[in-house]
């Protein structure tokens, strides 16, 4: 079973489909919160939050998920032709049951010695597909969408990042400087779209830089290479996951955007069935650090800028004296 190809397929086939907009886009930007289980609490990492928000099963809105048996376990029932969505999960065995986990679904990855890395496919269910569970528990979040993507930017800063707002800029980042240079929020069509610009560049290629996580070289890539759309569909999904983290809807400008880097998206994914879950992975590696980061950093002493319409003050006018980066959507 070529669990990886067929993922891929099947995000290849969507994202050709909806014409501009990735899938999980959609369901992360309605939902305002990352999908979970719903037995353990535990937020699913990186692919599978990816299948979680383009099954059809998302667009109840509910991001909670459980297998056939912790439905059992928790006394609700999976009503009776409800179609589940598949997740996979890395596990090591031993070599000697690789034949086993094949016969089973499995996809071994890598063998070692005595060891194996196998794929794992786990069928799970939306808590809007399984009668007998309570409704969603109201997402709780003791801070700012704006508050928190500034903790963002100040953890960051304090990795020697530089974040420059400016008139006539093109938000971009710049690996030679280690420099995030973006417009200031006047010029943005909405505060989403200002937001998850600033997301985008500082967050997804800012860390990726070699002095952070090494993800990418102080040489940039050709603009229109596949290296280029590897980098740029990693800071997508960076922006998209925290953004469903933080509750922050899609702008509609960054819609536009999107439509602009698909060809380029599905060209890579094309070619290579890891690319989807490399990317996916990266991601998920690059919203742990930016949140521990943002957890550790130290809010930024300023003063009340007598005019507040220069671009260098654009976060610092609504930047709290202190803050605490928890949001919580029902235990995730």
């Amino acid at each position: 079973m070529d669990i990886r190809q067929q993922m891929t397929d099947m995000i290849v086939t969507m994202m050709e489909r909806e014409g501009g907009v990735p899938p999980w886009r959609k369901s992360w930007s309605s939902t305002g919160g990352l999908h979970y289980n719903g037995a353990s609490g535990a937020a699913y990492k990186g692919i599978n939050q990816i299948i979680c928000s383009i099954s059809p099963a998302a667009a109840s809105g509910d991001v909670r998920w459980l297998t056939y048996k912790q439905a059992q376990a928790l006394g609700v029932q999976v009503r009776k032709g409800e179609h589940g969505t598949q997740i996979v999960r890395m596990v090591e065995v031993s070599r000697r049951q690789t034949a086993q986990e094949a016969e089973i679904g499995g996809e071994v990855l890598a063998e070692d010695g005595s060891k194996a890395l196998v794929m794992r496919v786990y069928t799970v269910f939306n808590a809007s597909q399984i009668d007998g569970m309570a409704p969603m528990p109201v997402r709780e979040c003791n801070v700012t969408c704006a508050d928190a993507v500034e903790q963002i930017i100040f953890g960051l800063q304090g990795t020697g990042l530089k974040v420059n707002f400016g008139q006539g800029f093109q938000p971009c980042y710049v690996p030679r400087t280690d420099e995030v240079r973006c417009p200031p929020v006047s010029e943005f069509d909405s505060i989403e779209d200002f937001h998850a610009t600033v997301l985008h560049e500082c967050a997804g290629h800012g860390s990726q830089a070699m002095k952070r996580l090494a993800m990418m070289t102080i040489d940039p890539p050709r603009f229109g290479s596949a290296e280029y759309a590897r980098l740029e569909l990693v800071a997508e999904l960076v922006s998209a996951q925290l953004g469903a983290e933080l509750g922050l809807p899609m702008g509609p400008s960054l819609i536009q955007s999107h439509a602009s880097y698909l060809s380029s998206w599905l060209q890579v994914l094309k070619g290579d069935k890891n690319e989807i879950f490399r990317a996916a992975a990266n991601a998920q590696k690059i919203c742990d650090y930016v949140n521990k980061l943002a957890v550790e950093a130290q809010p930024l002493a300023f003063k009340e800028p007598a005019d507040d319409t220069k671009p260098e003050n654009a976060l610092a006018r609504a930047m709290p004296n202190s803050i605490g980066f928890v949001c919580k959507s029902g235990g995730a």
